[in-house]
């Protein structure tokens, strides 16, 4: 048997363990985010169940947007059809003794092609660090094992959703739901556009190397952190690109990202993890309207979760791999 030594001029790749240091906090937020009476308590169902009016000439709406969006929250938390999305709030409404009426399921689905829904986040103040990123839901096709096995079909539709996160505070701050042929860049002028806040940085990979990303982020005085494509060539002397392939050229790649915190665009890859283990990987409508709507009222309903309660880590110790 031959024995494989590591080289004494190889590096031997690090891992860093973490200790979560408000675990009984984080667990009761845990046990919280199961909760009918997160957007659903009796005060709630009192006073914004029907619409305000509007003064506006012709019949209002029976049930306001407010309403709408808790109870497709419910679809979304629990992961329901509509009929039982139904069911399930006319039995909340009845346990908590109350006489209102129930939007049916015909009606809650035709109202989620046109509802604008309320993302919350919280109030910051400064300038925000924003990281962005990109991800794939699939609406029809094979499961990931008959791609790997058999190659994937012609009828496989994804949507991609692009978002900007708060790395300091997790929230998604922006959100859009495109096609596949949607680059990240192209996308990225409208999440900023999105916040009203000022923005200190953005931070994404490499595939928002581009001209109008560049732009879009320095049209809001932010600094940018993006690695350039390995065929990357220099732009204007002072440009911030130009500095990075410098810097590269001289440093390494590895210690570019180091000294310029290029792992805190980690966050919003952790964000689109804990958006896929609790919503899933797939849309259930099929009209693009109403998937843009179903993703909204999953990040709403993330963010929701994320203010909550968060785990707050700090290394342990680093273990040889």
């Amino acid at each position: 048997m031959t024995a494989h030594v590591t080289p004494a001029t190889e590096a031997t790749p690090q891992k860093v363990q973490y200790r979560v240091t408000n675990w009984p906090e984080y667990d009761r937020a845990l046990v919280r985010r199961g909760g009918l009476t997160i957007g659903f308590d009796e005060a709630f169902l009192q006073n914004h169940w029907r619409p305000a009016p509007t003064g506006q000439r012709g019949a209002p709406f029976q049930y306001s947007d407010t309403a709408i969006q808790a109870l497709l929250t419910l679809k979304a938390v629990f992961d329901l059809p509509y009929r039982m999305v139904e069911g399930l709030a006319g039995s909340i409404i009845q346990l908590m003794g109350l006489t209102l009426s129930i939007p049916d399921h015909t009606l809650l689905s035709h109202r989620a092609k046109t509802l604008t829904v309320a993302i919350p986040r919280r109030s910051r103040r400064g300038p925000i660090d924003v990281v962005v990123d990109a991800t794939g839901l699939k609406v029809r096709g094979e499961g990931e094992w008959k791609v790997r096995r058999h190659g994937a079909g012609k009828r496989r539709t994804w949507r991609k959703v692009h978002w900007a996160v708060d790395a300091d505070v997790k929230d998604v701050l922006a959100v859009e739901v495109t096609t596949e042929q949607w680059t990240d860049s192209q996308v990225l002028v409208g999440l900023l556009e999105q916040m009203d806040d000022p923005i200190g940085h953005v931070r994404g990979d490499g595939a928002y190397d581009t001209h109008e990303a560049y732009t879009a982020a320095g049209e809001r005085g932010a600094a940018v952190t993006i690695p350039p494509r390995t065929n990357a060539v220099p732009w204007a002397p002072d440009h911030p690109r130009t500095q990075a392939l410098a810097a590269i050229a001289a440093d390494g790649l590895p210690a570019w990202k180091r000294a310029v915190g290029y792992h805190r665009r980690s966050l919003a890859e952790n964000a689109m993890y804990r958006f896929k283990q609790l919503f899933g990987g797939r849309l259930a409508s099929r009209l693009f309207e109403t998937q843009v709507t179903e993703v909204h009222v999953r990040v709403a309903a993330l963010n929701v979760m994320t203010s909550l309660g968060m785990p707050v880590s700090v290394p342990r110790r680093v273990i040889l791999s």
